[in-house]
């Protein structure tokens, strides 16, 4: 009964919340494009009870819809807007290989330097392992590290009670050899960060991207601190929607722990289609795979990853994409100039995977775009 309950309110107000910036233009998708997204986005809702969804789609850093449907906070009855402040999980890894890029690009960091020229008194398994490897997850580290007591995470971790729990992780491969997401890999690229800046990791992506783009918004999680318009987070238990009980911190959190806003992810988008990002030479770069999976090159069609993004090309389609576990995804159509964002409060395993939902939405926009076979669920 309550799941009903729940499911109807948030369908009902499931109302698109469009509020445009006096200092953006936007261009509009034709009124049968605009109405079909809508569609979508409810019935998506609806059938997968998504509480809340907050959606932006560009082209060529030109807003072309801007839409915030549903609950931010199911107890509240507090709307979805463009100003609310999701958790984007591992969309963050983009962040981190965005700052990797820019140190590389001033030669402060090299691809295939090893992890040991950056961070000292490292584990003898560690000495082969390449930044590069890190960021294509192939260093043969483990995803999950840190210390957990009755197999339950802590409340609290330092960024030293981190280091120290990742160093006693055993490796699950010798560097190289093999293929496996990592958040672990993500959190020592945080570190190498901060070594080679003196700046936390924090402190840096503010320095660096968010300030200059205006992203004011955007911030490292903390669970302990007041931050206005956040949104709670919904998990799916046999069919009923609850909290999702992510409640611990973490001292860096290169790996998953960035807070934003549509608007400042919309500003995001803005700044790498312009290039005040990151420099011309290195935004050719960050959509290029560092790791190949497969490649084909009589069909011109290739599956990778890359500084935080996957990398795709099938069927005349390259693209970038990449997804958080809290139910957020940032996808870049690269040869179009066409880029989907979509931010929800339901967490990946108990949605549709936010994917599918933004392909379905670029498709909706433009309906020669297909989609590669071979993409992420």
């Amino acid at each position: 009964m309550i799941a009903a309950v729940t499911r109807a309110a948030v369908f009902l107000i499931g109302i698109c919340l469009c509020t445009i910036s006096t200092a953006e233009t936007l261009i509009g998708l034709s009124q049968s494009v605009d109405l079909a997204v809508d569609a979508r986005i409810n019935a998506y809702m609806q059938d997968s009870q998504i509480p809340g969804v907050a959606l932006a789609v560009l082209e060529r850093g030109a807003l072309r819809k801007a839409a915030s449907y549903g609950l931010a906070n199911v107890e509240l009855g507090a709307a979805v807007t463009r100003q609310s402040v999701f958790e984007l999980a591992s969309v963050t890894k983009q962040f981190t290989g965005a700052a990797v890029l820019r140190l590389v690009g001033e030669d402060r960091i090299a691809l295939d330097a090893p992890l040991t020229r950056y961070l000292e008194n490292t584990p003898e398994a560690w000495s082969a392992i390449t930044i590069r490897q890190l960021l294509v997850h192939r260093a043969g580290l483990a995803h999950r590290f840190e210390e957990k007591h009755h197999d339950s995470f802590l409340m609290d971790y330092s960024t030293e009670n981190m280091l120290a729990s990742a160093m006693h992780t055993p490796m699950q491969s010798e560097s190289g050899t093999d293929w496996s997401y990592s958040d672990q890999g993500y959190f020592l690229l945080g570190l190498v960060i901060e070594k080679v800046t003196g700046q936390t990791y924090a402190q840096y992506l503010t320095d660096q991207f968010f300030t200059p783009l205006g992203m004011t918004a955007t911030r490292r999680l903390e669970q302990a601190a007041v931050i206005p318009r956040r949104v709670a987070g919904y998990t799916l238990q046999d069919g009923r929607l609850e909290n999702d009980r992510r409640d611990w911190q973490f001292g860096q959190m290169a790996h998953f722990g960035i807070l934003s806003t549509l608007d400042d992810l919309i500003r995001w988008d803005q700044g790498l289609a312009d290039g005040t990002a990151l420099p011309e030479m290195a935004l050719q770069t960050f959509f290029d795979p560092l790791y190949l999976f497969q490649e084909d090159p009589a069909t011109e069609s290739l599956i990778g990853y890359g500084y935080g993004w996957w990398i795709e090309q099938a069927n005349g389609v390259r693209v970038a994409h990449h997804s958080g576990y809290t139910g957020t995804v940032l996808l870049r159509v690269l040869d179009r100039g066409l880029t989907v964002i979509i931010l929800t409060n339901l967490d990946q395993p108990s949605g549709p995977g936010t994917i599918n939902i933004a392909w379905d939405v670029a498709q909706l926009v433009d309906p020669d775009l297909a989609r590669p076979q071979w993409s992420e669920d």
